[in-house]
């Protein structure tokens, strides 16, 4: 059944998948007034035990469209960080989140990712564009159209389709089976692009009780373990988000990461729970402190090809990087910025573009995302097994090199790639930005 709301005749995306990255297209799209429709299997906002960490240049977006003011007023930016071994010796006292904060003059935080999905969502004018609980399951093409089938067997076409729906992407999937039908062994590579070396709980928090909070406001405890290592982060008042990190007995490859239970995660807290994580607490402490706690396999990797004829992939569906720096999601929206800078002009010169002018929309964004892509995924994977100290070399690097490098240094090393980072270029910068900032390809 075609749904009655369709317009066959205007270019329209369809978006599949309503998280941070699927909201913010939708937002990018609205701004911009370019039709489209988003479809996202759950619900909006979900309670999830997860956090996410927003960078300075993803920060600039949020400016542009119009949502910071709203996040900003639910967190503390982080101001310092300290580095602890297994023995509970802080060996590092560092300041560079701060000056970091100095250098940009935009802040790192971490915010619950349910209010940061709420924020999006707020913003959406056209409520009637992004519809909740409603799965893509199919889609097929013609030679000018899209058209995708959702759970309840409504159809809705369009000009072009966006895959935003993560790690576990459907549209991928549906994507490789088109592939697969002339080219076997890419679909493969496509399907099996992720690998899992790393496990990981991830959860929030209360911050101790008043006046015995777990650490101070604005403040992040690393701690090194052989084979794992545990992250907390003040960075709302009340609550702090912890990371549990342990290398896996065994590597995995998607399809066939594992899917972990509450059990699972339990044993993980019964093997690891007296692990000290700063001056005064456990895992085990944070883990009785619990409000949500989810217990993931950390995928990490770049897929080979990103789209094909009308359909194109963003977000975690095609680059996963491990959590550690909390990159990920900040990859995800430099991969907005790219795409719609690409198609926002084309449409505006050409309302009705053909597939060759898609299709090269489509390469100029792989070409400028993808090698970001891969410098991501890779920084992280090192910090992951950096901070596991999973070779006596990074062990040695963690305890007697990296310390001694100043905090100056690691910030101007920090701002050269947070100023690699896209913008929107069809609206205004804010006013804190250079008129003369040069936007990277």
């Amino acid at each position: 059944m075609m749904a009655s709301n369709q317009e066959p005749s205007q270019f329209k995306v369809l978006i599949a998948g309503g998280s941070l990255v699927g909201l913010g297209l939708a937002l990018a799209f609205e701004r911009a007034g370019v039709n489209y429709e988003l479809f996202e299997k759950g619900d909006f906002a979900p309670q999830l035990g997860a956090s996410v960490g927003l960078h300075p240049h993803t920060i600039r977006i949020l400016e542009q469209l119009g949502v910071w003011k709203d996040i900003e007023d639910q967190i503390v930016p982080l101001q310092d960080r300290n580095h602890y071994d297994e023995k509970g010796y802080c060996f590092e006292e560092s300041h560079v989140i701060a000056r970091i904060q100095d250098v940009l003059k935009r802040p790192i935080v971490f915010v619950e990712r349910c209010k940061a999905l709420e924020v999006l969502h707020n913003h959406v004018k056209d409520k009637s564009k992004i519809h909740a609980q409603t799965a893509v399951v199919g889609y097929e093409e013609t030679a000018d159209c899209v058209t995708i089938t959702t759970e309840n067997g409504e159809q809705h076409q369009g000009s072009i389709l966006i895959g935003a729906d993560g790690i576990h992407s459907k549209v991928r999937k549906l994507m490789a089976d088109k592939i697969s039908v002339t080219d076997q062994a890419l679909a493969k590579e496509i399907n099996e692009a992720f690998i899992s070396e790393y496990n990981c709980i991830f959860a929030v928090s209360r911050n101790g009780t008043e006046g015995q909070q777990f650490l101070p406001d604005a403040m992040v405890h690393n701690v090194y373990y052989d084979g794992y290592s545990v992250i907390a982060a003040a960075g709302v008042p009340g609550l702090v988000f912890w990371f549990l990190f342990v290398k896996s007995e065994s590597l995995t490859r998607t399809p066939n990461c594992p899917r972990f239970t509450d059990d699972d995660a339990e044993a993980y807290i019964e093997k690891y729970g007296n692990a000290a994580v700063g001056p005064s607490y456990t895992v085990k402490d944070l883990w009785n402190a619990r409000v949500k706690a989810t217990m993931v396999p950390l995928e990490e990797g770049v897929i080979k090809q990103w789209s094909h004829n009308r359909v194109v992939l963003m977000g975690d569906a095609v680059h996963k990087a491990t959590i550690n720096p909390g990159l990920g999601g900040n990859l995800g929206y430099e991969g907005i910025a790219r795409f719609t800078n690409g198609l926002v002009p084309l449409l505006k010169e050409t309302p009705s573009p053909s597939l060759k002018q898609l299709t090269d929309v489509f390469d100029k964004y792989v070409a400028g995302q993808k090698p970001r892509a891969h410098t991501v995924v890779n920084t992280s994977g090192q910090i992951t097994r950096y901070e596991a100290q999973q070779s006596w070399g990074l062990r040695f690097a963690s305890r007697y090199v990296v310390p001694w490098v100043s905090d100056g240094l690691k910030a101007k090393l920090y701002a050269a790639f947070s100023n690699g980072g896209p913008w929107l270029a069809y609206l205004p910068l804010p006013a804190r930005d250079s008129e003369g900032l040069k936007l990277p390809n």
